[in-house]
């Protein structure tokens, strides 16, 4: 088995637990040996590219790259469009450090 099929396999193992809410983070990350963030990761990922983790990892990377090329913008406001872009296709965030409020 290559590389690409044991982490697509890893990486809807994971995303199945979290649509099940059978786990948490912690016990999927424990379970698989990666961290919480880690796991977050995947199926933030996962739920970007609905179901697919390569294609939701790509469509943020090009979000983030647009983004960062915005000229003149402080590292907060690139961080808050990103995370508006995050939230406006209902993709859960963890609270960061420009939060003023409580984000799920």
């Amino acid at each position: 088995m290559s590389k690409r099929t044991e982490k697509d396999s890893l990486y809807n193992k994971i995303h199945n637990h979290a649509l099940n809410k059978d786990m948490t983070l912690e016990e999927m990350g424990i379970k698989y040996g990666i961290t919480k963030a880690r796991v977050w990761q995947i199926v933030r990922f996962n739920q970007l590219g609905k179901g697919d983790y390569y294609t939701g990892y790509k469509a943020y990377m090009d979000k983030k790259s647009e983004i960062d090329g915005t000229p003149k913008l402080t590292s907060k406001e690139r961080s808050n469009l990103l995370r508006s872009w995050l939230n406006n296709r209902d993709i859960r965030l963890i609270k960061s450090k420009y939060d003023t409020s409580t984000v799920g």
